[in-house]
């Protein structure tokens, strides 16, 4: 009978490993939250949605999991799934941002008189 084994980290100690396992469970229990509060089946690209649009939802994500900063935070879940970059939803959600600041830098600039 043929076994199959998590790719694991030969070099990695055992505390290492568990840490690892058990930052896992702290995520996969976070993303089951957001399915039952939301009452539906979600995605991973629409977690990552929901933790990018509502900063309570990122603190409630941070507190669990245990992270310092947004940017682990994010990190962990991108490499968690590393296909996330590609949804069309998120790309669009980042967009729209990026449009939005940029306008907003355009209108706050004030231009300088010319002295001649």
């Amino acid at each position: 009978m043929e076994e199959e084994y998590e790719y694991t980290d030969i070099t990695s100690d055992p505390s290492s490993r568990l840490c690892d396992q058990e930052h896992r469970q702290y995520f996969l229990c976070f993303c089951s939250l957001m399915c039952i509060l939301h009452n539906k089946k979600l995605n991973l690209a629409n977690i990552f949605l929901l933790l990018l649009k509502n900063k309570k939802i990122m603190a409630l994500y941070m507190n669990i999991c245990e992270f310092d900063n947004v940017y682990s935070a994010l990190k962990s879940f991108l490499e968690y799934d590393g296909t996330l970059y590609k949804s069309k939803y998120i790309k669009k959600y980042l967009n729209s941002i990026n449009k939005a600041y940029k306008r907003s830098r355009k209108t706050n600039v004030t231009r300088r008189k010319r002295i001649i």
